[in-house]
């Protein structure tokens, strides 16, 4: 099987995290987000084409969910990675 290089620019459907301190606990950054399955203060389930990511905590809530990138501000007490679908 010949495999084909990926072209430069094309995106691979990876997601990236970034996480800051902020008033009241933290700001997690998750890019390359395709959607949202469970949402509520104390869990939010993000789907990417590479999984599901879980985070879980206290006062959770999604500020931000555009161009593929999602900000959830609050007392995150844990992020998990499931693969495959839910």
């Amino acid at each position: 099987m010949i495999k084909k290089k990926r072209e430069e620019g094309t995106p691979r459907g990876d997601f990236y995290l970034s996480c800051e301190r902020s008033l009241g606990g933290l700001s997690l950054l998750v890019g390359g987000i395709i959607g949202v399955s469970e949402l509520d203060d104390g869990r939010t389930e993000l789907l990417s084409h590479s999984g599901r990511i879980i985070v879980s905590g206290r006062g959770l809530k999604l500020t931000v969910f555009e161009n593929k990138s999602i900000e959830i501000k609050g007392r995150i007490e844990g992020i998990n990675f499931a693969y495959g679908k839910a």
